[in-house]
């Protein structure tokens, strides 16, 4: 897919953006700290909180969902789990996080991309859409554009979340922005 063809492009150089997209990701201490503690819970064999563990793992199932539905090719995969690394502060390690792709990658072969989608989508309560959507465009947005599919996508979780098309459109065009300021 070519950049004309994108709904959003940050044209930057993949270092700087990396750093853009990862401050934007990082801004939020509270967001922070809880996809850290939840990171942290999901690699526990008996969590103390199976709460955080599961909206850890809904909100990295619904981010590889949207960032790949355009196809992830290998150095954007490796992009994403750095990335995500990063969100997390190294709560999971690279091996860790590329095992969950290869999990998710199953899923999606096995029961389609719109099943899981609608599936971790009901797992997120309605005090975190928005923080779900948003996260997800950040994720996407780590390769310096959120593509049609990836858009598509978003929106679609936007309607299993009851957050309208204008407002996922809205909430993709802020994070955006957020990233398009950093890399000033």
């Amino acid at each position: 897919m070519s950049d004309t063809d994108a709904f959003i492009v940050l044209p930057a150089d993949p270092m700087r953006l990396a750093a853009a997209v990862q401050m934007v990701a990082t801004e939020d201490p509270k967001r922070t700290a809880w996809l850290r503690a939840g990171a942290e819970q999901s690699r526990s064999a008996e969590p103390t909180d199976p709460g955080a563990a599961r909206r850890f793992q809904t909100v990295l199932e619904l981010a590889f969902l949207v960032a790949s539905a355009d196809g992830l090719a290998t150095a954007e995969r490796a992009s994403l789990s750095l990335l995500l690394e990063s969100m997390i502060d190294g709560a999971l390690d690279h091996a860790t996080l590329e095992l969950h792709f290869a999990d998710l990658d199953s899923a999606v072969a096995m029961f389609g991309r719109h099943e899981r989608l609608a599936r971790a989508a009901s797992d997120v309560s309605p005090d975190a859409c928005e923080d779900a959507l948003g996260l997800a465009t950040i994720v996407a947005l780590g390769d310096g554009k959120l593509s049609r599919p990836e858009l598509d996508a978003l929106v679609e979780l936007g309607s299993h979340l009851g957050v309208n098309e204008d407002r996922v459109r809205d909430i993709a065009r802020g994070f955006a922005a957020r990233v398009q300021e950093r890399l000033r």
